[in-house]
């Protein structure tokens, strides 16, 4: 049986979509785990779950401010990094995950082709920090800032510590 049919089984098609989307993730991570010593991975899977988890936190905090589906947010923030989970390499991570995201979330069977090209094409983006693209891509990248932020990562581009700058305020913690 394959991951995402057994996860149908587990789950059902009228369960909230988040829970499925982290259980794919999940089972994922621990596939990779299996198999660790056979990528030279640039950070270790620990620390993706840790990153995924404080995304997730943070896109459900921020959605609703932003009026985007909170639902919607915190499945493409749970998928950004599946292209550098998958491959172990940042470089080129998010283009990686755009196709692995469209089939995970395909497969599930509880997304419109509609919500999986939006959720997908906000993975394929998260890492052009650099420009400005629709308010779901923008929640994903401000929320990977900060999530990256909170796991100690200093920033030393200007727009990345613009962008920290202002989740912060919005999280109404102060500037850097």
């Amino acid at each position: 049986m394959s991951l995402v049919n057994h996860i149908k089984r587990i789950f059902g098609p009228k369960q909230p979509r988040l829970p499925k989307v982290m259980h794919c993730v999940e089972m994922l991570l621990v596939s990779m785990q299996q198999r660790e010593n056979s990528l030279d991975r640039e950070r270790n899977l620990d620390w993706e779950f840790e990153h995924i988890r404080l995304c997730v936190k943070y896109a459900k905090m921020l959605a609703a401010s932003r009026k985007i589906d909170p639902d919607i947010a915190a499945c493409a923030v749970a998928l950004q990094n599946i292209g550098r989970v998958i491959t172990g390499k940042s470089e080129d991570h998010a283009e990686a995950g755009y196709e692995p995201a469209k089939r995970i979330l395909a497969g599930l069977g509880c997304f419109t082709p509609q919500e999986i090209e939006m959720i997908a094409t906000s993975v394929r983006r998260h890492s052009r920090k650099e420009r400005v693209d629709t308010p779901l891509d923008e929640l994903a990248k401000d929320v990977d800032i900060y999530a990256r932020y909170c796991q100690g990562h200093e920033f030393t581009r200007p727009h990345d510590i613009t962008r920290l700058t202002k989740i912060r305020q919005e999280l109404h913690m102060g500037g850097m």
